[in-house]
């Protein structure tokens, strides 16, 4: 009888080990389950836009950037991309300095006020800057920049960001329909 006793007590042991260790790595799963929930829940997603309005005789180009994503988007870089070079976002100083007709063509209103430390909130949209050209200069633009009506911004903007979980970086580009995870 004794010896069923002892066998009795180990197994119920054994088995209050074994449940204590299962509910332990149940626990961590579910941890690490709730823990890429809550990074995904606030993670931000910048897009950009190139918006033509106008009437009979102005258009108006309006380049706007949007968080499209669940959370706010802190903003570590964002610069202008023009023939593979980087610029601030400046574009009447990038205007100026490789493209001076152009301003000849049209009239040039900048709105971005982003910059390092930038926040952009959920659905947040900023237009980067507007463009407003009269309609019978449209084709000297097109020729003077060398694109054609179909091509994207003709200044893309690259915007690198972070979520506010400092280990989330991503770039963006306006002329990619994704951003790029980094590091």
């Amino acid at each position: 009888m004794k010896f069923k006793k002892i066998a009795t007590d180990r197994i119920l042991g054994i088995s209050a080990m074994l449940i204590s260790l299962l509910t332990l790595i149940i626990f961590i799963y579910q941890t690490n389950i709730m823990r890429r929930q809550s990074k995904l829940s606030v993670k931000p997603r910048l897009d950009f836009s190139t918006n033509f309005s106008g009437n009979d005789s102005l258009i108006v180009m309006e380049e706007v950037i949007e968080n499209r994503g669940l959370g706010p988007a802190i903003i570590d870089s964002i610069r202008f991309i023009y023939k593979s070079k980087s610029y601030p976002l400046d574009v009447e100083k990038l205007l100026q300095s490789q493209l001076p007709k152009l301003l000849e063509f049209g009239y040039l209103s900048q709105h971005a006020t982003l910059s390092q430390g930038s926040t952009l909130m959920p659905g947040e949209e900023k237009p980067i800057f507007t463009y407003k050209l009269p309609v019978k200069n449209l084709d000297s633009v097109y020729n003077y920049l060398d694109i054609t009506s179909e091509d994207s911004s003709p200044f893309p903007v690259e915007v690198i960001y972070t979520s506010i979980y400092e280990d989330e970086r991503w770039k963006a580009h306006s002329n990619q329909n994704q951003p790029i995870k980094l590091d």
